[in-house]
């Protein structure tokens, strides 16, 4: 077994959110087998009392949002990158235009910037722990972008082999389109670049999901990565199932791939079809303080200031966003299916998790979950069209016993498949010799 389990993460930023939540389920299963854990994060964040008991905690990184740069469904990058960062391959027009974009941007919005930026705060924190070969470096929320700043790390760094992990999350493109097409060659292209500097070191990669592991395996034309479960902590069934009204949770900050735009016409239809009463539904939703107005009806402030909209302005701590989930009755999901084609959603995991129904998308992750449970009607709902999911809740209210039965007799399969032992044992990091 390693000798540390060393995660970096520069995405967690604040005492709250699904990338913090990982790292703490990743310590704190290997801290149950005696590995003690460190955790490299962005320079924003002051550990709170839970990390401190499981990791030693170093806010090193001053990059935002890494994954800007990826060539994947997440990312705005559209060519191959050197190991440096700086756009690969012969000059044309467009890598051209490209690279004078890049070089307007404020500095630290320069991929290339970015990427020293990143390099010089992993050195700096393998210098810190005077990092050892029998360490093990874990890439929580990998991305192709990150990756190649890790193997420019690793390039010059003069070392021993170090043993490294990378778990990728983000979707990458539709192979079916001609765009997809062209940046799965540059990623491909890019992962190779990245895997020739690591070429010392003892490299695995990870995905979230099955999907993703095959869609990558086929990017690379041999079987590059293998799938490990998303970890979920675990939870009592929601105290929300039988409530009425029934919370219709939203759960997560808003953004773009999470259905941000679409909020507004939602409730508006909602209330058009007379769905918030006493008797049928209580929307629950998280939005920023200074934006909620904007994204809520004007004919419907009144209602979030007198509580038939539940409504929360703030980041939650992860005590107080479990608790807040705890009271769902329903999830409703208006996801990107194209962003989550083969992406996890944790937040789909918790509700399951805890035997709530769901309205999901077709045609991605989300809707393969309910697949497995039994498809449509089974645990929830598979939408094609964002304009029926009113209707679905309409019919919802019908069959909530049934369904709600269900998604609770199914929680105890989820939450069984995505024990974080299952994640760090297929990932190989909790085996013994002897296993």
């Amino acid at each position: 077994m390693p000798s540390r389990l060393v995660m970096i993460d520069d995405n967690i930023q604040g005492p709250s959110g699904h990338y913090l939540e990982l790292a703490q389920l990743l310590a704190c299963a290997a801290k149950k087998k005696g590995i003690s854990s460190i955790l490299a994060t962005h320079h924003r964040f002051t550990a709170d009392e839970t990390t401190e008991s499981l990791c030693d905690t170093y806010p090193l990184f001053h990059t935002n949002g890494m994954v800007r740069w990826s060539l994947g469904a997440s990312g705005s990058s559209t060519f191959a990158r050197e190991i440096t960062g700086k756009i690969d391959g012969n000059l044309s027009i467009a890598s051209l235009l490209r690279r004078f974009s890049e070089s307007i941007r404020p500095p630290m919005r320069r991929p290339a910037k970015m990427l020293m930026e990143w390099k010089n705060s992993f050195h700096q924190l393998l210098e810190i722990i005077e990092i050892n070969e029998d360490d093990l470096v874990l890439l929580n929320t990998a991305d192709d972008f990150t990756f190649l700043a890790l193997a420019a790390a690793l390039q010059d760094w003069e070392t021993p082999s170090l043993n490294c992990h990378a778990l990728f999350h983000f979707a990458i493109n539709d192979n079916q389109s001609i765009d997809g097409k062209r940046k799965n060659q540059y990623m491909r292209q890019q992962f190779n670049t990245a895997l020739t500097s690591l070429k010392n070191h003892r490299v695995h990669i990870h995905t979230t999901t099955d999907e993703l592991k095959r869609d990558m395996n086929l990017l690379m034309g041999y079987d590059f990565s293998c799938s490990v479960p998303y970890p979920s902590r675990k939870c009592e069934v929601s105290g929300g199932l039988t409530s009425v009204p029934c919370k219709a949770m939203l759960a997560g900050m808003p953004r773009g791939e999470k259905g941000k735009h679409s909020i507004h016409r939602f409730l508006k239809e909602l209330e058009r079809q007379q769905l918030i009463s006493s008797s049928a539904y209580q929307p629950s939703l998280q939005l920023p303080e200074k934006r909620w107005k904007s994204m809520i009806p004007k004919s419907m402030h009144s209602d979030c200031r007198s509580g038939r909209i539940d409504l929360v302005t703030k980041h939650l701590s992860t005590t107080d966003y479990q608790k807040w989930l705890h009271r769902s009755g329903i999830g409703i999901f208006l996801y990107d299916p194209i962003r989550y084609r083969s992406r996890c959603s944790g937040v789909l995991l918790e509700m399951l998790c805890r035997g709530v129904p769901v309205i999901v998308p077709d045609r991605c992750w989300l809707s393969g979950q309910v697949e497995q449970a039994g498809g449509h009607g089974s645990i929830g709902y598979i939408y094609r069209n964002e304009e029926d999911v009113p209707s679905l809740m309409n019919q919802f209210l019908t069959e909530r016993d049934a369904i709600t039965k269900r998604a609770r007799d199914y929680a105890s399969v989820m939450m069984q498949n995505h024990l974080v032992d299952n994640s760090l044992n297929q990932m190989g990091l909790l085996k013994t010799e002897e296993s």
